[in-house]
């Protein structure tokens, strides 16, 4: 780290850490060193460490977390709720490669959650697939959508993988059109906190969305948000 006289130690220590996260030495999600390591490796006292660490965890650089450590906060990403909408799609509109893998893909009975979400009679069976989303390689939510089987004969977990579930849906002659969708936050379960790479407790957003083609249900979708990634946008108008 270049000494400038001009500035105080723990403004050049924050500067040259800053630095670090915009050259993604030091990526979103990541724990930086512990405060005796980024005193021996900038020779500077842990005053001024500490100091340089407050000031990034009020810009919002920085996160805080009691007993686990100090981690590089992910940049937020706005979804205006204003229309249909996609989470690939509102990543790729800002430039964000999205890839959504696959993790499952299974016929289930329809139970009455189901008969009641999907307007289904418990007769029929449903498609579950579940998805782990990422962008730049970081896991950001669990997706986890009931599609009605009968209405998509012929539909796999690769054909979805290949052109994603609304696309591989229009492929199969149902275009999806219309989407009401519920927010409340919610705690993870082990597995979701290990797919996302978070520890437990720690608060999420869960999103329940029901999607229909005019009016013919099509998909149940509850998804688990990691809550340092999007934040949402309401329009409001008369």
């Amino acid at each position: 780290m270049k000494i400038h006289k001009e500035l105080h130690l723990y403004e050049q220590l924050r500067n040259d850490m800053i630095s670090k996260i915009a050259a993604k030495e030091w990526m979103p999600g990541q724990c930086i060193p512990a405060e005796m390591d980024l005193c021996d490796s900038y020779g500077v006292s842990r005053v001024t460490v500490r100091k340089a660490i407050e000031d990034l965890v009020s810009s919002g650089h920085l996160r805080r977390y009691r007993g686990k450590g100090t981690f590089v906060r992910a940049k937020l990403i706005e979804n205006k709720l204003s229309k249909f909408y996609s989470f690939s799609e509102t990543l790729k509109s800002k430039g964000l490669e999205e890839v959504a893998e696959v993790l499952a893909f299974e016929t289930v009975p329809v139970d009455d959650f189901l008969a009641e979400k999907l307007k289904l009679p418990l007769s029929e069976v449903a498609y579950k697939l579940v998805r782990l989303r990422n962008v730049d390689g970081m896991p950001y939510a669990v997706e986890t959508s009931f599609i009605p089987k009968a209405r998509f004969v012929g539909l796999t977990g690769k054909f979805i993988a290949d052109n994603g579930l609304y696309n591989a849906m229009q492929l199969l002659g149902v275009t999806t059109n219309r989407a009401t969708e519920t927010f409340h936050v919610d705690s993870m379960d082990g597995l979701e906190a290990r797919l996302l790479q978070q520890s437990l407790p720690n608060p999420v957003m869960c999103i329940e969305r029901l999607t229909w083609c005019d009016d013919l249900m099509v998909e149940y979708c509850r998804s688990i948000v990691r809550g340092d990634f999007f934040y949402y946008t309401v329009e409001l108008g008369y």
